[in-house]
């Protein structure tokens, strides 16, 4: 069996490791400067993402059985190379709007369970825009990891958050800002799935720790959330109706919600694996399932059960250590041989101020453990 994966970073390095552990050849495109997973792949191709008829056909030269995206760009790429191959994919309409906070938004209209805050979108910058109701939150419509994003609660802080997020996107895409009530309180989550034919399962959800405003960056998660099962099979039923309503069908998506006094609000779906450690190692840990070797698998149009393959569920999580976090410099200096400690990443000698979140150059620890551990406890 062969795959190909679009995209050379971080994700796309862990999914050649596990491919080759499941004896499963892999081709790579993207550029070469900057890559990560050309020294982990068969076969790694200098090619632009976006040359789908390229890809095409290499991968039609070579008989791959699977097309695997890896980041927010690869989504449509992925679809495009996979529908012309005659592989498991997501429909394309979907895979080139998911991304489009916005297009989410509308298909929220749908949703049995799940709430939506009210917004905007503005996409031409040199109309005036009156200021919305305060406070909001201003992001670019489509970009993850919490990129460009700042809550505003007055006039002044609406133009630097607009600003913000208008230098967050640069050339990137067309798609624009929206601005959304600023859903206050509660707590954040967020949600792994895989799809599989239209069968959905939920793997894990996620709880994070947040800076808060203006740029409400995660500084931590923790698997499996601290909510009660009642709530665990509410934010399941709210995220199955959800992924019907938008349309997607095969693969993984992350998604990321909050609870506010028993109400579940989608805050934002990414039909990629979530990041910062996310997917890899946290989801495997808690999970007992091997959600890498599911994604992998669900593009060769292979169902791996969940409900068959899963094994011992742990308490995981992933602290960063930042100005943000600088109570937690002890624990990250003197963590070394602890029971709990699964991996520790020295990123940086100084402290930093993150305003969105990247998890390969951020000092942080993984902790994992078959029992639930707080901070206390380590």
């Amino acid at each position: 069996m062969k795959v190909a994966i679009i995209g050379a970073g971080i994700m796309a390095k862990n999914m050649a490791i596990r491919a080759k552990e499941l004896n499963i050849a892999t081709l790579c495109f993207a550029w070469a400067k900057g890559a990560v997973a050309d020294k982990y792949v068969d076969y790694f191709y200098d090619v632009n993402i976006f040359d789908t008829n390229k890809i095409t056909e290499i991968c039609k030269a070579n008989d791959v059985n699977g097309i695997l995206a890896t980041t927010e760009l690869t989504i449509k790429p992925a679809a495009v190379v996979a529908k012309a191959l005659g592989l498991n994919t997501n429909p394309i309409e979907v895979a080139e709007n998911i991304t489009n906070k916005s297009w989410v938004r509308a298909k929220g209209s749908k949703f049995k369970y799940l709430k939506q805050p009210f917004f905007k979108k503005i996409i031409d910058f040199s109309e005036k825009n009156d200021d919305p109701i305060f406070p909001v939150i201003v992001k670019p419509a489509s970009y993850g990891g919490k990129h460009g994003i700042s809550v505003a609660h007055n006039h002044d802080e609406y133009e630097k958050a607009l600003d913000f997020a208008k230098n967050a996107i640069g050339n990137r895409n067309s798609d624009g800002i929206i601005v959304e009530q600023f859903l206050e309180g509660g707590q954040e989550y967020s949600v792994e799935s895989l799809s599989f034919h239209g069968k959905h399962h939920i793997i894990q959800v996620t709880q994070k720790d947040s800076s808060g405003a203006p740029h409400c960056v995660e500084l931590g998660h923790h698997q499996p959330a601290a909510i009660s099962a009642e709530m665990r099979c509410s934010v399941e039923k709210a995220l199955i109706d959800m992924l019907n309503c938008v349309g997607l069908e095969n693969g993984p998506a992350h998604t990321e919600i909050k609870i506010i006094n028993n109400e579940i609000y989608l805050i934002e779906i990414n039909a990629r694996p979530g990041g910062d450690r996310i997917t890899y190692p946290l989801t495997e840990l808690s999970s007992g399932y091997k959600y890498l070797t599911g994604i992998i698998l669900t593009a060769c149009d292979i169902h791996f059960d969940p409900e068959v393959y899963t094994g011992e569920k742990r308490h995981a999580g992933i602290y960063f250590i930042t100005k943000q976090t600088e109570h937690l410099l002890p624990l990250f200096e003197n963590c070394e041989g602890k029971d709990w400690l699964y991996e520790k990443n020295k990123a940086s000698e100084e402290l930093q101020e993150i305003t969105h979140n990247d998890s390969t150059h951020t000092n942080s620890i993984i902790y994992c453990s078959s029992k639930k551990i707080t901070l206390e406890d380590i």
